[in-house]
């Protein structure tokens, strides 16, 4: 049965007890680590919702050695499913990324991830019986006043929010949402607090999701390792 060392993030090579993973260290930087069978990553179904799929008990306990990393120390959160062949390939990655990761680190250093979103207003179908062609032309009209309102509210919310973060990353939107935005913060503000006020001040019902580890803000590919 062939094994490697599945590979959750890197931190400081500081003593943590993460209670199963390791680190590997190296120049002041370690990679959290355990080893892993790798047949329990063959024949995932990617798109299988349930909660209880192999794939979405992996991605669980993937995301939460990292929260247990980033209560203690920054980390950079590697992405699911990265495998090394051992410790000596855990090293090489830290040595040649030594500097690039170090940035990451100070970057994120005392600092957590906040998401926002915001959707749009639920519309209720038109009834056209009994509705005039110029009672028609009025709803749609406002319907389409009402929704810009909605649309400079949350073009408003972001830029006020962004103006209280350090960084952002807004994710294409779907259809029925406005705004979709990770913002990375002090982990000392109250964000969610500000966020719940600005919303307020503009009528916008928002959803707060977080704090999280910087997964937004620390992305980075291992096809050199």
């Amino acid at each position: 049965m062939s094994c490697g060392l599945y590979a959750y993030a890197i931190t400081r090579d500081r003593p943590l007890d993460l209670a199963g993973p390791w680190m590997v260290g190296h120049r002041g930087l370690a990679l959290v680590v355990a080893e892993v069978e790798l047949d329990r990553f063959t024949g995932l179904d990617l798109d299988e919702p349930s909660e209880d799929s192999p794939l979405a008990v992996l991605a669980r306990y993937h995301d939460a050695v990292v929260r247990s990393v980033f209560r203690h120390e920054p980390v950079l959160p590697l992405r699911f499913g990265t495998v090394l062949d051992g410790p000596d390939a855990a090293v090489r990655l830290l040595d040649a990324r030594h500097e690039e990761v170090s940035a990451w680190l100070d970057r994120v250093q005392g600092r957590q991830e906040w998401g926002v979103k915001v959707r749009a207003a639920h519309r209720e179908a038109v009834q056209l019986d009994g509705l005039s062609g110029t009672a028609y032309l009025t709803q749609r009209r406002q319907r389409l006043v009402d929704a810009d309102a909605v649309r400079r509210a949350a073009a408003a919310l972001h830029e006020k929010l962004g103006e209280r973060a350090d960084e952002s990353v807004s994710r294409d939107v779907t259809r029925d949402a406005l705004l979709e935005t990770a913002y990375l913060v002090d982990a000392g503000t109250e964000f969610p607090a500000e966020v719940d006020r600005l919303a307020a001040e503009l009528g916008l019902a928002v959803e707060i999701t977080g704090p999280w580890p910087p997964y937004s803000f620390t992305k980075m590919e291992l096809a050199d390792a």
